[in-house]
C-alpha cells in the first residue's frame, strides 16, 4: 500500500499535471484530441491513486497474471498508439508542404515571367 502522504504527493503532481494540459491547450500549444487523451490517462491515475486495489482487481478481471503485466501492456499500446498518431499528423505536415512548395515555386515561376515581360516592354 501506497502511504498516505506520498498518495496526497501524487494527486497533487498529477492535478498540477492536468493544469498543465488546459495551459497548454489555451495557449494552443496542444490540439483537443490529445488534451481528451491525456487527460484521460491523469483521471485514470487518480482513480488508479485513491481505489487501493483498482489496479490488481482490473488485472485480475482481464484476465493478467499480475498487475505490473497489466500496467506494461497497456503502456506498449498506448506508446503504439501515440506513434501510429504521430506518424499520421507527420505525413499529414509533409504532404501540406509538398502542395506549399509547389505552389511557391508556380508562383515564383509567374513571377518571373511577368518580370520578363516587363523588361522586354522596357526595351522596347
Amino acid at each position: 500500500m501506497i502511504q498516505t502522504s506520498l498518495k496526497i504527493a501524487l494527486i497533487v503532481v498529477l492535478l498540477i499535471y492536468l493544469l498543465c494540459i488546459l495551459r497548454a491547450v489555451k495557449r494552443k500549444n496542444m490540439r483537443i484530441n490529445y488534451l481528451i487523451f491525456w487527460s484521460v490517462m491523469g483521471i485514470i491515475l487518480i482513480i488508479a491513486l485513491l481505489a487501493p486495489n483498482f489496479i490488481e482487481n482490473a488485472s485480475n478481471f482481464l484476465g493478467f497474471g499480475l498487475p505490473i503485466n497489466m500496467i506494461f501492456s497497456i503502456a506498449i499500446f498506448i506508446i503504439l498508439y501515440l506513434i501510429f498518431d504521430l506518424t499520421k499528423l507527420i505525413t499529414k505536415e509533409q504532404n501540406k508542404n509538398v502542395l506549399l512548395i509547389q505552389e511557391i515555386s508556380l508562383l515564383k515561376k509567374r513571377v518571373e515571367e511577368l518580370e520578363n515581360k516587363n523588361t522586354k516592354k522596357s526595351e522596347d
